[in-house]
């Protein structure tokens, strides 16, 4: 799976070479154990090319980011992880590679975060795209998969009593993900994962990040 990774943060990339993308950062203070009540941010964004090919549907627009808040929630709380609220955003897709959190009002959500005393505010962006993606490179022959889904998530540890970032961690860091899993075997079987896994796989990812120490 490693030139799937390769390409996966080289089409990321690809697709943020206009500006300066995020950076990962950790505070020196960011303490993975803080992470158990925490208010949560979620942006979801559909990407749209404008040509047809790749597109969401107007019905996955209109349902896929409540699908996604649904399974990601559960995720979380299947590893411990408990959100006080979770305040779900469905945005038009960004282009280029600013922060994704450039229109988030920081201000407004740290605010909603202390009236809930919450000890953390754990902002993520998922931004999906559809594009044909192959697999299976390095092992002779290649599997194309059609019309892939892609999540590349963006997360933001902010605490809530300053509003001081403690934790940043881009897609460019491993946190890039598809709804297809290949197996490179002579059959090459593949399978298409739901909203729900592919959410649920997100948490799997975004909790690892919060617990390393």
């Amino acid at each position: 799976m490693r030139d799937i990774r390769v390409l996966l943060t080289t089409l990321w990339l690809l697709h943020g070479c206009a500006s300066p993308a995020p950076v990962a950062m950790r505070d020196p203070a960011y303490r993975p154990a803080e992470i158990r009540r925490p208010a949560v941010v979620l942006q979801v964004s559909l990407d749209q090319t404008g040509f047809g090919e790749g597109e969401f549907s107007s019905q996955e627009r209109a349902g896929l980011p409540e699908r996604l808040e649904a399974g990601f929630i559960e995720g979380l709380n299947a590893r411990g992880i408990f959100p006080l609220d979770v305040a779900l955003t469905a945005l038009r897709a960004y282009r280029g590679g600013s922060d994704p959190f450039d229109r988030l009002d920081r201000g407004q959500a740290l605010a909603r975060a202390r009236s809930l005393q919450a000890d953390v505010l754990l902002v993520v962006d998922m931004h999906l795209t559809r594009r044909d993606l192959v697999f299976c490179r390095e092992v002779g022959r290649p599997a194309v998969a059609r019309g892939t889904t892609v999540m590349a998530l963006t997360l933001e540890v902010l605490r809530v009593s300053d509003g001081n970032r403690l934790l940043l961690e881009p897609p460019d860091a491993g946190l890039t993900l598809t709804d297809v899993e290949v197996e490179c075997t002579p059959d090459r079987r593949a399978r298409r994962l739901s909203a729900a896994e592919m959410s649920e796989g997100a948490a799997s990812r975004i909790v690892t990040r919060l617990m390393r120490r």
